[in-house]
């Protein structure tokens, strides 16, 4: 939120999301000495990379919803190698890269049940000061290796989600999410319209970390992209209402918010 430093990243959100919902998390990262994992992240297991610096984006968004982003500093890429055999096989993985730290074909150096992506870490140019800008991405193929969720916004590249069917030569399903509004579900067969739940925001920063997060978890528990997709619309909602992840919702929470936008939609009262 402007004029606030909170801690955040998709490290942040995605495993306090995960752990909101019941589920076990830990965490592969970089950081520098102001990151303590015990405080910052507790009850999270942390495989870390200690460097110099941890990565810090200053935002400020526009009426549309449009972010605009400085970095000020960066962390060490992350290293897969840090993280033991014992934890190689998760259930969901979720690679969740802001600033170009995930390196190759990461998702290989796992066996995980289900795979998910946020495309935002290799779509951003760093220009002078800091400035982010989108760029063109450089070797998704190598980058989505092993991936089965793509998850991006429609700030994270211009007409997002005409470009992003190209990226279905490399992953089976793409999520372009339209903040409140929903998002648009992309398969190799189909495009899917996806309502969300409308609310009023606070701070849209990490939602969609929130919503990668609950997809995959729901993909994993029911099998059905469109169910996950409905189900991380309504978990997205909850964490917009306030700064950081003060305001996840726990799975009664979520299930409650679908049930109302269900009826929404059903009466007819859902308006863009």
């Amino acid at each position: 939120m402007q004029g606030q430093t909170v801690l955040g990243g998709s490290v942040t959100y995605a495993t306090q999301a995960a752990r909101k919902l019941g589920w076990e998390a830990a965490a592969l990262t970089a950081a520098g000495p102001d990151f303590e994992p015990a405080r910052d992240l507790p009850g999270v297991t942390v495989f870390l990379s200690r460097g110099e610096a941890t990565t810090r984006f200053a935002h400020t968004y526009g009426a549309d919803g449009a972010r605009t982003q400085v970095l000020s500093a960066r962390a060490s890429d992350v290293l897969p190698s840090l993280v033991p055999e014992e934890w190689r096989r998760p259930d969901v993985l979720l690679l969740g890269g802001v600033a170009a730290e995930i390196k190759g074909s990461a998702a290989l150096s796992f066996e995980a049940e289900v795979v998910g992506a946020n495309a935002q870490g290799w779509v951003r140019a760093f220009g002078p000061g800091g400035a982010v800008s989108p760029c063109e991405w450089e070797r998704p193929d190598r980058s989505l290796a092993g991936v089965h969720a793509l998850f991006l916004s429609e700030h994270d590249i211009p007409d997002a989600l005409r470009r992003s069917r190209s990226l279905l030569e490399y992953v089976p399903m793409i999520a372009v999410t339209s903040g409140w509004r929903g998002l648009s579900l992309l398969t190799r067969d189909a495009v899917e319209m996806i309502p969300g739940l409308p609310r009023q925001e606070v701070d849209p920063t990490g939602a969609g970390d929130v919503f990668a997060t609950a997809f995959l978890i729901r993909y994993q528990e029911t099998g059905n992209p469109s169910q996950a997709a409905a189900f991380a619309c309504c978990a997205a909602s909850c964490v917009v209402e306030g700064v950081a992840t003060t305001t996840l919702g726990d799975r009664e929470e979520i299930m409650r918010r679908l049930e109302t936008r269900d009826r929404l939609i059903e009466d007819g009262e859902w308006e863009e």
